[in-house]
């Protein structure tokens, strides 16, 4: 279980790096031409309200994991998700051999 916290910790991570990029790519951008103040608080409104939400998400997506009734629908949901395929397989394997 620590390895999965571990993981989406990474992608909390790296979607925080992702967003820090396109603040200075976009924060680049701006000079000449530069959006009257009001659109500017628009877009860092806008921008804010992303990264509050996708920090939420992935703050949910955490707790959820470390849930032990999580765990088990997750396996559940992973088991008739492999039956699915399997049965798919096999549907299709056996179409092949009859042509």
């Amino acid at each position: 279980m620590a390895e999965s916290r571990e993981a989406w910790e990474q992608v909390g991570r790296e979607f925080s790096a992702l967003g820090r990029q396109v603040r200075q790519r976009y924060e680049q951008q701006a000079g000449p031409g530069e959006p009257p103040a009001a659109e500017q608080r628009k877009v860092d409104d806008a921008l804010r309200q992303l990264r509050d939400s996708l920090d939420q998400a992935f703050t949910t997506l955490g707790e959820a994991i470390r849930d032990p009734e999580f765990g088990e629908q997750t396996k559940k949901a992973a088991s008739s998700l492999s039956d699915a395929m399997a049965a798919t397989f096999s549907e299709v394997s056996e179409r092949l051999k009859r042509r």
